[in-house]
Formats: C-alpha cells, sequence, structure tokens
C-alpha cells in the first residue's frame, strides 16, 4: 500500500481501494457442454416479470432491476447491496438456439439453458434426369 494511501485505507477499509466492479453488474457463471451453455446470474431482490432477456446473434442481453432493501426503522451504518436496474451483455461463442433457450428464477438465481443452434449436416442431392424441352 502507498503511503498517501494509508489514511484512506484507515478511515474506509481497504477494499474502498480494490479495482471497482459495478454495484448492479449482476455475477455470471458459465458452462459449456456439446449441447450449449448454462449461465447462472445472482440477482438477488429481483422479481422475475423484473427481468428480460434476449438474444440478437451471438449477444445475450439481460436487463432488469433489483429491488432496494425495505427499510427498517433504525438507521443504516453500511449498505453494500445496491437496488436499482441493471443490464449486462454477453457475447456466446458459437451461434445459440434462442427458440429452444429456457429461463428460471429461483431463490435469487437466474438460469439459462441456451442450447447451441443445430449445425446444418451435409446430404446427397439426388439428381434425375429432366425431360427433353424442359
Amino acid at each position: 500500500m502507498k503511503k498517501h494511501e494509508r489514511p484512506v485505507a484507515f478511515l474506509f477499509g481497504e477494499e474502498i481501494l480494490a479495482p471497482v466492479r459495478p454495484a448492479l453488474m449482476p455475477p455470471v457463471d458459465v458452462v459449456e457442454d456439446a449441447q450449449g451453455w448454462r449461465l447462472v446470474f445472482e440477482i438477488p431482490g429481483a422479481e422475475p416479470d423484473q427481468i428480460a432477456v434476449n438474444i440478437q446473434g451471438r449477444i445475450l442481453t439481460l436487463k432488469g432491476v433489483r429491488r432496494a432493501t425495505d427499510r427498517a426503522d433504525g438507521l443504516f451504518l453500511r449498505v453494500e447491496r445496491a437496488a436499482g436496474a441493471f443490464e449486462r451483455a454477453l457475447e456466446l461463442p458459437e451461434d445459440p438456439d434462442p427458440e429452444r433457450t429456457r429461463a428460471t428464477y429461483t431463490d435469487g438465481l437466474l438460469v439459462l439453458e441456451v442450447p447451441k443452434k443445430a449445425v446444418s449436416r451435409g446430404r446427397s442431392i439426388p439428381v434425375v434426369k429432366g425431360k427433353k424441352g424442359a
């Protein structure tokens, strides 16, 4: 820690000097297998009807609103959980199949099951003899 940072760390804690991650950007785990991807977003305090998922090409966009903590009687000494609107976009490594994508929200976790788009397999095209003059 640099000498000029010590008073700030003493007053506010060392975490104030750590790199900042946007508070409202939901963290995500992404797992890929042969069939597609499973994305798990942490979004505590949201309601399913306040979350929108969109797939456009290979870009998956998540938008929503996280509600604020209910104000109880008393004085908040520290507030670390962010509330408000959020948006996050991720590029998938291959084309997804948006028609078969499923989303479920349980206990603050949004789970997206995103299948890969089926790869078009080649096929032999039979050539038939046509009629003369056609």
